[in-house]
């Protein structure tokens, strides 16, 4: 099976769109002090009444050595959630009972388990984009705590 997504148009003619700059995440860092307040990364997303599916656009760069990441969160309900590399190079930091990293793959599925926390790392020197595809009534808890942290070598 085959499906073809138009990236430009999904960014274009998504239902909701936000961004995160270092400002909304500065207690994600391990050292969150940078001149400026840089876009860490934007999120398109797409409403299909039931589920969603979102574009996650992480920008290239680091704070203080730490690798640009999503917020990362849980879901509240058990769901899981299906992530998909478009573009890049990152991680996906999937953590459970135990933390487990994934190098993703170009066009490869990955699936998150119900209630374990995600987040996607970029470690590459371009943009990182990839889909993901949740069901709506999910929920999502931002106060996850995560263990593991990406810095560059």
């Amino acid at each position: 099976m085959k499906i073809e997504f138009d990236f430009e148009d999904l960014k274009k003619n998504c239902d909701k769109k936000f961004s995160r700059k270092l400002s909304d995440m500065q207690d994600r860092f391990k050292n969150p002090k940078v001149k400026g307040d840089p876009l860490l990364y934007t999120v398109y997303i797409k409403d299909y009444s039931t589920f969603e599916v979102a574009l996650t656009v992480i920008e290239p760069g680091n704070v203080n050595g730490e690798f640009y990441m999503t917020k990362g969160h849980r879901h509240k309900k058990l769901r899981n959630e299906i992530y998909i590399l478009t573009a890049g190079n990152g991680k996906l930091l999937i953590q459970g009972k135990k933390a487990q990293v994934i190098n993703m793959k170009k066009n490869k599925m990955y699936e998150v388990p119900e209630k374990a926390g995600h987040r996607a790392i970029n470690s590459g020197k371009d943009k990182l984009e990839f889909l993901s595809i949740y069901s709506k009534d999910a929920g999502h808890d931002y106060d996850f705590k995560f263990t593991k942290r990406f810095f560059k070598k």
